[in-house]
């Protein structure tokens, strides 16, 4: 039996969706962009004059929603990674068993 099919048959029994790589690198790009445009806000407003605190709390906001953002993306590849650990240790012990 190939990898595929198998880790299809994990994700089945599970009740798992299929995960997409594509979407997962796209929310680590979306996210690291959020995070650095937060700082670059922040920065901008506690260094005027006098600090304007809307823009501080909209910039670390940002920072904070674009870091877990990047993180998620992060967590998606890694569990793409365990399912298809797991789909070739199933394999490997299949292919023993014979």
């Amino acid at each position: 039996m190939t990898q595929a099919p198998l880790a299809d048959e994990i994700r089945q029994r599970l009740g798992y969706r299929r995960l997409h790589r594509g979407w997962a690198k796209v929310e680590i790009l979306l996210g690291l962009f959020a995070a650095g445009a937060g700082l670059l806000l922040g920065q901008f407003a506690v260094s005027r004059p006098e600090p304007e605190w809307a823009f501080a709390a909209a910039g670390l906001g940002l920072f904070v929603l674009g870091g877990y953002l990047a993180l998620a993306g992060h967590r998606s590849h890694l569990y793409q990674s365990a399912n298809e650990q797991a789909a070739l240790l199933i394999d490997e012990m299949r292919q023993r068993r014979r």
